[in-house]
């Protein structure tokens, strides 16, 4: 398992809420904390930082 801090670009208070119904539904992630003014999440997951990257960018933000 690992914690992940990922940054999202242009996040709102919508598409936050968003990707946090996304990743809960996908199985290895066992927790999301997002906060939209410092723009970051905090994932901690079983799947690879690039496979927790691709389930945020599916909601159509942007993330690194």
């Amino acid at each position: 398992m690992a914690t992940y801090t990922i940054t999202l670009h242009n996040v709102t208070r919508e598409s936050a809420s968003a990707i946090e119904s996304n990743l809960r539904g996908v199985n290895g992630v066992d927790s999301v904390d997002i906060d939209v003014p410092s723009e970051r999440a905090l994932v901690s997951s079983s799947l690879s930082y690039n496979e927790v990257l691709e389930a945020i960018r599916q909601n159509g933000v942007s993330a690194s």
